[in-house]
């Protein structure tokens, strides 16, 4: 079977980014919950799997979280691994631009590696401030450029121009990274800025081979309708070789993050905004 039919294995995205990304965003939700203690009614947007809805759920002082994502997979995904309706976790499926709650209604907000991909920035930030109580607080963690602190990240992308195209890069989640347009969405949705701040953590990742066939089978180019169509067709075995060198040349550029069990140990670097509602 070719590379990548065989790495998912019927899996669904929900389940590879739990598997492989997971890790990584627990040790940032950590960092993020430290730096901003949650209290009273917490809203986790763009949730994904309930990284940060689980760690937050654990505070004594939090009364319910209420988790949003827009796609209902990966909800359904939050949900199977604890936390619904009836417990301290609500997972619902919503927009962050059109948040459904009413207004002034929670003490502590987060948003986790969200904010570059709402397709309305400065909507999203005004919901936000919308809905917390005057007083309350949020959090919004956007990674900075992959060449700005993410050396695995900048190194696949390099990769992935070579080879695919420069059409393709930089990527999704590290599209969004000047801390000037962050600082200026905050200001336009009427916040008071408490911290705005790049910060490094040592982040595990999964093994070169993994890393490669998890990324190349989400990146897209968009289609005349706006869906993302693959980069190759997977089923093809001739396009084997083509992910094979990725994963040479990859394990050649990160040879110093590799720790004995194979998996990846590197410094990634995200924007950390707080932000109070007065």
């Amino acid at each position: 079977m070719p590379l990548v039919p065989d790495f998912l294995a019927g899996r669904t995205p929900p389940d590879l980014y739990h598997a492989y990304l997971s890790p990584a965003f627990e040790r940032w939700a950590v960092d993020m919950l430290g730096i901003l203690k949650p209290n009273g009614r917490v809203l986790d947007i763009a949730c994904g799997t309930g990284v940060v809805s689980r760690l937050a759920a654990k505070d004594q002082t939090v009364d319910l979280v209420e988790a949003i994502d827009v796609a209902p997979p990966m909800i359904d995904k939050a949900v199977s691994l604890g936390g619904g309706v009836g417990d301290c976790i609500n997972y619902s499926v919503a927009s962050a631009i059109e948040l459904p709650f009413e207004d002034e209604c929670f003490a502590t907000a987060y948003c986790q590696q969200g904010l570059q991909f709402f397709p309305d920035r400065p909507k999203a930030l005004h919901e936000a401030r919308r809905v917390l109580q005057p007083g309350g607080k949020a959090a919004f963690a956007t990674w900075c450029y992959a060449r700005d602190g993410n050396p695995v990240f900048e190194a696949f992308e390099q990769i992935i121009a070579d080879a695919l195209g420069s059409d393709l890069v930089p990527f999704g989640p590290f599209a969004f990274g000047e801390r000037e347009v962050i600082e200026e969405l905050a200001d336009e949705a009427g916040f008071r800025i408490e911290l705005l701040e790049k910060r490094t953590l040592n982040s595990p990742l999964p093994d070169i081979r993994t890393f490669v066939l998890f990324d190349v089978s989400f990146l897209g180019r968009p289609a005349a309708d706006g869906t993302l169509q693959p980069i190759m067709d997977f089923e093809d075995p001739a396009n084997d070789a083509v992910i094979e060198d990725m994963i040479s040349r990859l394990a050649e550029s990160t040879a110093q993050f590799v720790q004995e069990d194979g998996t990846l140990l590197a410094p990634m670097t995200s924007h950390l905004l707080v932000v109070a509602r007065d």
